[in-house]
């Protein structure tokens, strides 16, 4: 009976939950399902991440953060344009001065480097 059972190939030792198949090159594979081949070692990126690295998404996230900044401008003004000019104005200065500082720092520390 040993010598029918490597003549068919049928061995009465598989498993029941699954399948036996074999690849062109007579290995036998095993699947128990087709979730089984899914990629579970996929790297998952974050979409922000995503964004900061190319130009067009770049230019999307400012334009989304302009039109935030506009958006809470209006709602804290109340509609009357004299406050809502005021605190944009003082919000362009806080960003000039703050880009400023980051350029001075990062000049002092490329020479230090």
């Amino acid at each position: 009976m040993a010598s029918a059972n490597k003549k068919t190939g049928n061995s009465s030792a598989k498993s029941s939950g699954s399948t036996q198949r074999r690849s062109p090159s007579g290995k036998a594979s095993s699947t128990s399902s087709p979730r089984s081949r899914s990629r579970k070692n996929v790297k998952k990126t974050p979409i922000i991440t995503v964004l900061k690295d190319s130009s067009a998404g770049r230019f999307l996230l400012g334009t989304v953060a302009v039109i935030c900044v506009l958006g809470v401008d209006f709602l804290v003004s109340l509609n009357q344009f004299d406050r809502f000019f005021m605190l944009l104005g003082i919000e362009l200065i806080a960003a000039v001065l703050i880009g400023w500082i980051r350029f001075v720092l990062r000049g002092r520390n490329d020479e230090d480097n």
